[in-house]
């Protein structure tokens, strides 16, 4: 008996009346949601039941991101269980409290608890709890040398580079080319520190997204005839703290936490 893993494949065998009395507006948008898991193949009024019982024996649904994300979730628990950690604290940079790792995010705390929940004070943001939960597994306590490099060249980040270019630093570039005050004067609110390298850039920052993984963004302002640049770079020792991926989410993280902020703040409610 072959599998459906194609919602084509259960409109065929609908009435195709759109009838909406399965609570859904079409035919295909209620196969697409039978096969997420979202109906049932009985709520359709025209399908025997005995097809109905036959057809989702064959079903295969498909995974929400949401079901691969607290899937990731619950296998870093289980790993993060059983650490001692008052070995792990002072490698990551963390500090026990109540039996519990505090770990700096942006100038706020966040803690894993031995099971491997995340509690905190503030809001939970859902971005940072993949990657603390890595680099509590990961974090080697390597410190940061001030040796700044490109994303791409750390350790197993040639597939997710692409990605960190085009949603992390291009959208934080688009930010701060129409909000600059406000994108600056966030990156300062949570924890950013200005320093002096060579480079040329007008405006170079560094911020803590962990304790012993910093980000350093250079940006350079829009000249007559030339555009805004702005890149991300990482420590060298970031490899040896946490995985590629996790950076990824961290920055993508960052940048959707400041663009809410700014769409609450902004005179007009837009970002552009």
């Amino acid at each position: 008996m072959s599998e459906i893993k194609n919602p084509l494949e259960i409109y065929a065998v609908l009435a195709k009346t759109n009838c909406g009395q399965c609570g859904v507006p079409s035919c295909m948008a209620f196969a697409a949601a039978v096969l997420q898991g979202q109906q049932k193949l009985a709520a359709c009024p025209y399908l025997e039941p005995a097809a109905a019982k036959q057809l989702s024996q064959r079903i295969v649904q498909r995974r929400s991101l949401e079901d691969d994300h607290q899937q990731a979730i619950e296998q870093l628990q289980r790993e993060v269980v059983g650490l001692d950690f008052s070995l792990a604290a002072p490698r990551l940079g963390a500090r026990l409290v109540d039996g519990n790792l505090a770990i700096n995010c942006l100038g706020k705390d966040f803690c894993i608890t031995p099971s491997g929940e995340m509690v905190s004070d503030c809001h939970l943001n859902h971005w940072i709890y993949v990657p603390l939960l890595h680099y509590v597994i990961l974090c080697k306590g390597k410190e940061p040398q001030g040796e700044w490099v490109p994303y791409n060249t750390l350790p197993g980040a040639a597939e997710w580079s692409q990605y960190f270019s085009h949603r992390c630093e291009e959208p934080l570039r688009q930010l701060a080319d129409v909000h600059r005050d406000l994108v600056f004067e966030l990156l300062h609110l949570f924890g950013a520190k200005p320093v002096a390298l060579s480079g040329g850039a007008d405006h170079s920052l560094l911020i803590l997204p962990l304790p012993k993984v910093p980000f350093l963004i250079n940006y350079w302002e829009p000249e007559e005839g030339f555009a805004s640049q702005l890149n991300i770079l990482l420590d060298r020792s970031a490899g040896e703290n946490i995985n590629a991926q996790s950076i990824n989410l961290l920055a993508r993280g960052i940048i959707e936490m400041f663009r809410q902020l700014i769409l609450r703040h902004s005179h007009d409610g837009k970002l552009f």
